[in-house]
This record gives C-alpha cells, sequence and structure tokens, in this order.
C-alpha cells in the first residue's frame, strides 16, 4: 500500500554534497552561518590534514623510488649487461601492474602503483632507445610512452595517472614541434594552439566528469593542472603576437582570435557556469598583465623602449589596473564562496 511513497531521509541521504555546494546555499541564503560552519566541519574534518599527509608523503615516496631507479640504470649503465637492464624494468613493470590488480583499482597504494608503472614504461623506451639506437626523433619515445600507457591511464581512472598521461602528450607534441617545424613566428603559434586544445579538451572532459558526480577526477587541483597550461600558452602566444604585430600568415590569424576566446570561455565558465575564484583569479591576473604589456606598446608606438614619463605613467596604470582587479576579486569571492 504504502509501496510507492517516496522516504525523505533516504532521498536526503543520496544527495552528494560538497564544500562548493555548501558555499553556494550559504551565499544564496539558504542556511545561515552556524549551519555552514557546521556542514564545513562535517565535510572538512580539523584532522583532514593527517589524509593529506598522508597522500603527500605516497606521492613523494614513489616520486623519489622512481627517481632512485633512473639514477641507478644512469649510474651504472657501463656495469649492467642489456638484457638485465630491460629484464629489471619489465619485472619492475609487472610488479607495478600486478599491484595495482591485488589491491583493486581507486585505492591510494593501487594509484601510486599504476603510476610507478606509467613512468616506468617510459624509462623502458629510454633505455631500449639507448641499447639499440635507430636515430629516430627524441618526440617519438614520448608519443610511444603516451600511446602504450593509454589504456594503462583509462583503467586506473586516477587523476594522477591522468596527469602524468598527459604531461608525456605534452613533451611529445613539444617534441615534434620543435623536431618537424621551422623556429618562425608560426612555429609558437602552431604549438601553443595545440596544447591549448589538448589541454581545453580534457579541462572540458573534466568539467563533465564533475557535473556527473565521477569522483576521481573532481578534485580542484585537476582543473588547475589543466587549466594554467591554457592560460600560459595563451598568454605566450599574445605576447609573441603583440612582438611582432605585422606579417601574419594563417596560424597567426587563426591565434589572434583563438587567445580572446580563450580567456573570454574561461572567465565565463568559472564566474558564472562553474564558480571558482583561484582559477578566475589566474585568468584575471593573466588578461591584466597582457592589457598592461598592450598599453605599454600603445603609448610607445610599439617600441620597447621608453622615455621617463611614459614608464610613470605605467606606473600608476599598472597599480590602478592590478587594485581595481583585487578590488573586484575580493567582491566576487564574497558572493560566491561567504556565507550570508
Amino acid at each position: 500500500m504504502n509501496e510507492n511513497v517516496i522516504d525523505p531521509r533516504g532521498a536526503l541521504a543520496a544527495i552528494r554534497l560538497d564544500r562548493r555546494a555548501v558555499d553556494r546555499l550559504a551565499a544564496r541564503g539558504v542556511i545561515g552561518t552556524a549551519a555552514w560552519a557546521r556542514a564545513v566541519a562535517a565535510i572538512e574534518p580539523p584532522r583532514r590534514w593527517g589524509v593529506w599527509a598522508g597522500r603527500l608523503l605516497t606521492t613523494v615516496g614513489t616520486a623519489l623510488v622512481l627517481a632512485g631507479v633512473v639514477w641507478f640504470f644512469a649510474a651504472n649503465w657501463t656495469h649492467i649487461p642489456p638484457f638485465a637492464k630491460l629484464g629489471a624494468i619489465a619485472a619492475m613493470i609487472v610488479a607495478a601492474s600486478l599491484a595495482v590488480v591485488v589491491l583493486g583499482f581507486g585505492g591510494q597504494a593501487s594509484q601510486a602503483a599504476g603510476c610507478a608503472a606509467i613512468v616506468l614504461v617510459g624509462v623502458f623506451l629510454a633505455v631500449e632507445g639507448q641499447i639499440h639506437q635507430t636515430g629516430a626523433d627524441a618526440w617519438t619515445l614520448f608519443a610511444a610512452w603516451a600511446g602504450l600507457t593509454l589504456p594503462w591511464a583509462l583503467l586506473l581512472r586516477s587523476a594522477a595517472a591522468w596527469t602524468i598521461w598527459i604531461a608525456v602528450a605534452d613533451l611529445a607534441l613539444i617534441g615534434w614541434f620543435d623536431q618537424t617545424v621551422p623556429a618562425d613566428g608560426a612555429y609558437h603559434a602552431g604549438r601553443n594552439l595545440s596544447l591549448m586544445l589538448l589541454h581545453g579538451g580534457f579541462l572540458l572532459a573534466r568539467e563533465a566528469a564533475a557535473a556527473r558526480g565521477v569522483d576521481w577526477p573532481s578534485a580542484r587541483w585537476t582543473r588547475f593542472v589543466l587549466g594554467v597550461p591554457i592560460l600560459a600558452a595563451a598568454a605566450e602566444t599574445a605576447l609573441l603576437l603583440l612582438d611582432r604585430p605585422h606579417d601574419f600568415g594563417p596560424i597567426e590569424w587563426t591565434a589572434t582570435g583563438v587567445v580572446p576566446l580563450v580567456f573570454a570561455a574561461l572567465f565565463a565558465a568559472y564566474r558564472r557556469r562553474i564558480p571558482d575564484v583561484a582559477m578566475l583569479a589566474a585568468v584575471t591576473v593573466v588578461f591584466c598583465g597582457l592589457a598592461d604589456l598592450s598599453l605599454f606598446r600603445l603609448m610607445t608606438g610599439g617600441a620597447n623602449d621608453a622615455g621617463l614619463g611614459v614608464y610613470f605613467l605605467m606606473g600608476l596604470a599598472t597599480l590602478g589596473l592590478f587594485a581595481l582587479a583585487v578590488a573586484w576579486l575580493r567582491g566576487v569571492a564574497r558572493e560566491t564562496e561567504a556565507p550570508r
């Protein structure tokens, strides 16, 4: 008779709540200051530092072990037979993979073992390349490394593993441009556009997964790992375009249209769609720096030097611009995060 009645306690228990959701409720006046403080204490207890310390020690320990493996082979290169070199690294890859299978996917120890396996694949390829030198470009090593470890990264469902994989893919992409494309304006613009496309695609996937409640990519630091390189590539491209505002080719004109769109998209996303004051601050600081440089180039007529009066005016403009940016960011922070 009552089988269609919904238990309100069960329905509330099924709702996923995190710090950002609590801050939004407080900012909109749905909950008061006391309720906000109790919710934050429940979500982020005072002893949470122990969890972060454990993760930090695991990460540092894994990195030191892997660095020790690399240095061991480098220091004893001439004393170890080729078969022993490759066999030892292959055995470590198998051991790390078996550890992930035994411990199960998703745990902290299994994530460390999975990341170790991904790094050791690169070590294996590097050692193989030194033993049997083919004269191939260095970027092919990173491309093969990324291709071989992509299925493993998909299976691990670990933000740390994906961070390593994206770094390897970045090195492959940068190496390809360095070794195959002439070093001109189109080289820099094309390389940065490719990096923005790569990281932008992963950032969109990250935000979509987080919006659907997928836990492993939802850590806030993953947004910075993907967003900051986009800002860096956009800023470098803008600086290069400002430094050489003539003789644009198709790639430079494409970059001229893409860079403003990147800043606008990041601003709109983290101001309204997914409020994040830290990412918004990064976008604002980079934009203010570029605006400041643009004003300087405008005042000097495109020259790289100016008189004392121009520098005095630029100092005032810089102070005013960044003061306004800081004041605005403080207002945004109060609006989106502070409880009412």
